[in-house]
């Protein structure tokens, strides 16, 4: 019997399919941290040490009473006037900072401030120790230019491992870039990821609110401790000549530092009332001078301006030291101003004296 041939099934035409949105890829997720050993825990403890020593350095700076200042022993405009005679820069520093010290000094400390708060967090890392190494060769060619040898000067070692920084990276380790990704990241699958310029913008954005509001609460804190650090003019305006001879803190008052006619600087007995130490000004030159009685009874004068960075030394009655207040350079006036401690190896200028027995005026010879 023959087999009926079996019917195939009849197919529908089928439907045009509906184009579908391309769908967003999804991240890989992310895997552990790396663990704390070797080259990640030395990214860590550097980005520590430099980030907190930038965020302090520019707090140091605003809570100072006498850094924000266009005159007077410390204030940034004795230590521009400073950089003006050693830098290799020093042309830079005359057009771009010294007619705005203040000013200068303001920008500085909060660049320190975001710099140090950026490597901390790990937001917008590379630019923040790119900026790290860039200011910390911006003060090896002013601050530390008069060295010698170099390797007495910190700014260079500073530069280096910012340097190491920017090249190696945070370590992905205690950085705040993982949650501001987490917030920034799209609720569902059809919204478009944040782009890297915004997130840069983002990162940006905080770290500068944040510089801003420790710099503000700096000196803020400054201002009740020590009065009013900052003076009445923002800007500072250009120093006047000779700012550098003020009297330095805690010596001093300001009327023992005018020089009488001619060449004398002051008397025995001026030098007895002040403890053994007597700021002037040089005659000849209009730089501040100190005055020391030393232990075996002879008088001694030198230059007073530090030989590292231009700052006016302070006599210490304490260990008998005349002592650089900005960065610790020490001189022994007993030996000829010869340094004892700090960033240089060159002793204080010394200045010769002539003493009228007679009626104990000192005078500068020459």
């Amino acid at each position: 019997m023959a087999r009926r041939p079996r019917s195939r099934p009849r197919r529908l035409p089928a439907l045009p399919e509906t184009p579908r949105p391309p769908r967003r890829q999804r991240r890989a997720p992310v895997g552990p941290p790396p663990s704390l050993e070797g080259g990640t825990l030395a990214l860590v403890l550097l980005r520590l040490f430099l980030g907190i020593t930038f965020v302090y350095a520019g707090l140091d700076k605003l809570i100072d009473p006498t850094f924000l200042r266009t005159s007077g022993s410390g204030s940034i405009a004795t230590q521009l006037d400073a950089f003006v005679r050693v830098s290799p820069i020093a042309i830079l520093v005359q057009i771009f900072a010294q007619p705005w010290p203040i000013l200068t000094g303001l920008m500085v400390s909060i660049a320190e401030i975001a710099v140090g708060l950026g490597t901390l967090s790990g937001l917008l890392f590379r630019a923040s120790a790119v900026g790290g190494a860039s200011l910390s060769l911006l003060f090896w060619l002013t601050a530390s230019w008069a060295t010698k040898p170099y390797y007495y000067g910190p700014d260079l070692p500073y530069a280096a491992g910012w340097i190491v920084l920017a090249i190696a990276g945070h370590g992905e380790r205690f950085v705040f870039t993982g949650w501001l990704d987490r917030q920034l990241e799209p609720t569902d699958d059809w919204s478009e990821p944040i782009s890297p310029e915004r997130r840069a913008f983002l990162q940006g954005t905080l770290v500068g609110l944040g510089a801003l509001a420790l710099a503000i609460a700096g000196g803020t804190l400054g201002s009740a401790i020590f009065g009013h650090p900052i003076e009445s003019n923002p800007l500072g305006g250009t120093p006047p000549s000779g700012s550098g001879s003020l009297l330095p803190s805690g010596s001093a008052p300001a009327s023992t530092l005018a020089t009488p006619a001619g060449s004398v600087v002051g008397t025995l007995t001026d030098l007895a009332n002040q403890g053994g130490s007597l700021a002037f000004q040089v005659p000849q030159t209009g730089d501040p001078g100190v005055l020391v009685k030393l232990g075996s009874g002879k008088v001694v004068a030198f230059d007073a301006v530090c030989t590292h960075a231009g700052c006016t030394v302070e006599f210490d009655p304490t260990s008998g030291y005349l002592i650089c207040p900005c960065h610790g350079a020490t001189f022994d006036p007993g030996h000829a101003a010869a340094v004892v401690g700090g960033p240089t190896n060159q002793p204080l200028l010394s200045l010769p004296i002539r003493i009228d027995q007679a009626t104990g005026a000192i005078s500068i010879v020459g």
